[in-house]
């Protein structure tokens, strides 16, 4: 289950696009996976946390990266099943709350970008979402305030350099 959470989170691939991914796709330090549902495709490094996560899964003889206790690619019922008894075993030890979902994995990766300041169109591209609207919607409980810090920074210089520029008023009322 850690190996298939850590897909999830690290790559932004939902469930499904998860467990259908093969050893093939992965060319050196590089995802290369077209989304089942939209058909994009998506180029997703894998970076050194999923690298040891995989690493660190048991071995199998699957064509999947991701494989059952029996060492068998995951169905999505299988994962699903799987899933919710460790959901559940988290909700009881409060180390969780109610409500988490695999899917919701993913807009924890797109909020986790938003809110270092990458903007809508770079999270659609790692999501391989056609269009930058996505990124926003996967985003879109983004605690900005980093962000909007260090936009209001910049207002705030604008604002001391614009008092220091000296426009003198010229008249042009002639005396008579």
């Amino acid at each position: 289950m850690r190996a298939a959470l850590a897909v999830m989170l690290c790559t932004g691939l939902d469930p499904t696009d998860a467990i259908s991914l093969t050893r093939d796709q992965i060319e050196g330090d590089t995802i290369y996976k077209d989304r089942n549902k939209t058909q994009s495709g998506a180029a997703i490094p894998l970076g050194p946390t999923l690298r040891a996560e995989l690493d660190r899964a048991p071995s199998h003889n699957a064509i999947t990266v991701l494989a059952s206790s029996k060492g068998t690619p995951w169905s999505y019922d299988g994962l699903s099943s799987s899933w919710h008894r460790f959901k559940k075993k988290l909700e009881t030890e409060n180390l969780v709350g109610v409500g988490l979902t695999m899917k919701g994995l993913r807009h924890t990766m797109a909020t986790t970008l938003r809110e270092a300041g990458l903007d809508e169109r770079d999270i659609s591209d790692l999501l391989a979402q056609k269009s930058p609207a996505m990124g926003l919607h996967y985003s879109r409980n983004a605690n900005l305030a980093k962000k909007n810090a260090g936009t209001i920074n910049i207002w705030e210089k604008e604002v001391e350099r614009n008092r220091e520029v000296v426009k003198p008023f010229k008249n042009t009322v002639k005396p008579q």
